[in-house]
């Protein structure tokens, strides 16, 4: 038995005991696929960053849970023909969050001083408000000259008469 995390995104629209059908829907199937049910966590209503079926909000929740690898395919080819799931994402194995380490604020508070002290050491650039222009060892552009029919290179051609001058 492998151990997922599951991941759906219900229909906004769906009222709270809608909800609650579409969740026991969820996981009835999860047991019907030799699998248990660990833990559930509802995340509410939340933006979506893109809409999807027209909606910009969805339900989250959050389902971890172990099944055997043969059930998988068939949990995710229901979920994609159940209506009040609009998006789902099954992955093998729980990725449990820890924390902050103690060492990453170190390591935060070491990158943010290398950054600032990159950023101080910049006196060879041009200061921007001088007025100056720093290309003076090019010369002026001036204006571009448009070209003519006769500047341009000419194109070959297949027409009958270029064939028959070639011949």
């Amino acid at each position: 038995m492998n151990e997922y995390e599951l991941m759906v995104i219900l229909h906004p629209r769906l009222t709270a005991d809608e909800t609650a059908t579409a969740l026991a829907s969820i996981e009835a199937q999860i047991t019907g696929q030799a699998g248990e049910l660990l833990t559930t966590d509802v995340w509410g209503r939340r933006r979506l960053a893109y809409p999807i079926n027209g909606s910009m909000d969805g339900t989250y929740v959050l389902f971890t849970l172990k099944m055997p690898a043969a059930g998988a395919s068939p949990l995710e080819a229901w979920l994609v023909i159940t209506d009040p799931v609009i998006r789902h994402l099954l992955i093998r194995g729980i990725i449990l969050y820890q924390g902050r380490d103690r060492n990453d604020d170190d390591r935060d508070r070491d990158r943010d001083r290398d950054r600032d002290r990159d950023r101080d050491d910049r006196d060879d650039r041009y200061d921007r408000d001088d007025g100056r222009d720093h290309r003076d060892d090019r010369g002026e552009r001036g204006d571009r000259a448009e070209m003519s029919d006769m500047d341009m290179p000419a194109a070959e051609t297949s027409s009958p008469e270029a064939v028959a001058a070639d011949e």
